[in-house]
């Protein structure tokens, strides 16, 4: 199977100033048919996650590959 998305050490921070870090140092691969589900505790980055997969967020560092 073929990946169709690969993240390597990703990182989010929010703020100046005061800096709040949503992710850090995440890498994660799904590959195509892969099923899978993120689950945590509120606060944790889920949803700066999916933002971050679904292009509608951009990372502090690191980039996101997504296949076409």
């Amino acid at each position: 199977m073929s990946n169709i998305i690969e993240i390597k050490k990703l990182r989010k921070v929010y703020g100046d100033g005061v800096e709040l870090v949503a992710l850090d140092d995440v890498d994660l691969t799904i590959e195509e048919g892969e099923v899978l589900s993120i689950v945590g505790p509120s606060g944790s980055g889920k949803s700066t996650l999916l933002n971050m997969i679904g292009l509608f967020d951009t990372p502090t560092s690191s980039e996101i590959c997504r296949a076409d």
